[in-house]
């Protein structure tokens, strides 16, 4: 029978002429097992989530994911709400814009919020949905701040109501995202747009601190005693 003679040498020598054959099978494993991983990834379906994107200036990660949860907490038939951001200024702006770019051209997220002039150029871009039919929402503005949020369209002569401010809604400005100037929308392509009013006009209607902070507790209160 035909025996190979190892030796120290010769295995030093098949490590050091051939060690690319490794590195190219451990880069193409873990390649592979990346794609494996996002395509099998479990997806939350569409209509049992609304992702939020503050497009702006900094988000102080905590405070917000808390904020996603208490307005998660009052709507059973959804699995998640996520709040994300996307800066445009300083030296993140240019990778910012990159990221904004592919967020929407890859059609993801159901709520936006932009500085008035950035939410003016997307709405004329068609990128929100109009909220003339919501006056629930509606009734909590004044015909001035509504006005500021009214817009043409690219393929919609008639001026609408595409946006609401956030100005003053302080569970927001108080601990995690600046609102100033700000107006919030719902995306045109948004797969779960009627949900995603619902949480905007959650939004609106608890922009108080105290009010907020009373159904806060009122929810985890609930949650405490079902558990």
């Amino acid at each position: 029978m035909y025996r190979v003679q190892l030796s120290k040498e010769k295995i030093k020598n098949h490590f050091h002429y051939d060690k690319w054959k490794y590195l190219l099978g451990i880069v193409l494993a873990v390649f592979s097992w990346s794609i494996l991983a996002t395509v099998t990834a479990p997806r939350t379906p569409a209509d049992k989530k609304v992702d939020i994107y503050l497009v702006g200036g900094f988000v102080l990660d905590e405070p917000a994911g808390e904020y996603a949860d208490t307005i998660l907490a009052d709507f059973p038939d959804l699995l998640e709400v996520n709040i994300y951001h996307i800066s445009l200024e300083g030296d993140l702006e240019y990778a910012g814009r990159q990221k904004l770019m592919v967020t929407v051209g890859s059609q993801s997220g159901d709520i936006f919020s932009y500085t008035k002039d950035e939410f003016e150029s997307m709405a004329q871009m068609n990128a929100f949905m109009p909220l003339d039919d919501y006056p629930d929402l509606l009734r909590h503005f004044t015909e001035a701040q509504l006005e500021e949020c009214t817009f043409t369209t690219e393929e919609d002569a008639t001026p609408r109501i595409y946006g609401v401010p956030i100005l003053d809604v302080e569970p927001m400005k108080n601990q995690f995202f600046s609102t100033e100037n700000a107006i919030m929308g719902v995306a045109s392509y948004s797969q779960n747009s009627e949900k995603a009013i619902e949480v905007l006009q959650w939004i609106i209607e608890h922009k108080d601190q105290e009010q907020y902070e009373r159904k806060r507790q009122e929810l985890q209160k609930n949650h405490s005693q079902q558990q």
